[in-house]
């Protein structure tokens, strides 16, 4: 089933549950919660960080074989952590057992200058910022099985397992602002692409009233997406270009260190040519683990 028959499935078994939870009517015993809840999450990012990793790569090797010295340099590790918002609809079939429908935001990628690196020489200062954004807004469903924990009063506090799948429209983008005291150039892409993905995790319910609590979760995802297209520019301060096509990942080699280093691009045509080796579609991984709070309302 190629990817637009599987977004109309996915999309009409989801008018299919908003149907369910809107119809009037319910069976005696149905109940309907909301959960709202945002935080942190670790993720692969997959060839959003090879980008980095050869940045910082690059720039360790050039600071080694020059009278250049490195004030600020690329930090790919922190390019993992990343935001995280999630809305659900519930709709339980039995005290302890529900299915869902939801959406979320996703974003990871370079924050808190994770991205910049500045040169130092006696001659002059350059600065490299390079900001990384990878961000996703999913469409989810899933089941929910509650069950109360043995070390807490019945009716105050509740522990539950959720798992799902879900349709992620996902965007990739990329700018890198480099100048010296004289010079500078700006160059900026983006490439939106969209895939499937699965999630599962555990939950901690803290009833505040018999209606509104306090949640808590630990939740993991699977989600790997490829197939990138979009636009990109770049300014040298006297010429503007411009172009579209298919973000690839690709190793080239620098003729000054004689070193391979990973990278990422927008191409009308796959890159090549005997600097350039690796080259394949590139795929941005929303995959990890993450810690959501926020809170719950019965009705």
């Amino acid at each position: 089933m190629n990817r637009k028959k599987r977004m109309i499935a996915l999309l009409g078994i989801a008018a299919a549950s908003v149907l369910i939870l809107s119809a009037p009517g319910q069976a005696e015993g149905l109940k309907l919660g909301f959960k709202l809840t945002g935080g942190i999450n670790y993720q692969f990012l997959g060839d959003g960080d090879a980008y980095l990793r050869g940045l910082k790569e690059r720039t360790d090797d050039f600071i080694a074989s020059t009278g250049y010295s490195l004030d600020q340099s690329v930090t790919p590790l922190v390019a993992h952590l990343g935001l995280e918002f999630d809305a659900d609809a519930i709709l339980y079939l039995t005290p302890q057992f529900g299915i869902s429908i939801g959406t979320g935001f996703i974003r990871n990628g370079t924050l808190f200058g994770s991205g910049t690196q500045i040169i130092g020489h006696s001659s002059t200062t350059e600065t490299d910022a390079n900001t990384v954004s990878a961000t996703a807004v999913p469409v989810k469903l899933g089941i929910y099985y509650a069950f109360h924990s043995i070390f807490v009063p019945t009716g105050k506090s509740s522990f539950y397992l959720f798992c799902g799948i879900g349709f992620y429209s996902a965007q990739f983008a990329m700018t890198e602002n480099w100048s010296t005291d004289t010079l500078y150039s700006n160059y900026t892409e983006t490439s939106k692409s969209n895939g499937i993905g699965f999630h599962g995790g555990f939950g901690s319910e803290n009833w505040i009233t018999p209606n509104f609590a306090f949640v808590f979760e630990i939740f993991g995802r699977y989600v790997n997406i490829g197939g990138f297209k979009g636009d990109w520019q770049s300014n040298d301060g006297t010429t503007t270009s411009s172009g579209s096509g298919s973000l690839y990942y690709f190793e080239w080699l620098d003729s000054n260190t004689g070193k391979w280093y990973p990278s990422t691009m927008i191409a009308a045509v796959a890159p090549s040519g005997s600097s350039v080796r690796s080259v394949r579609e590139a795929k941005i991984d929303f995959s990890g683990l993450g810690l959501r709070f926020g809170i719950k309302i019965n009705f």
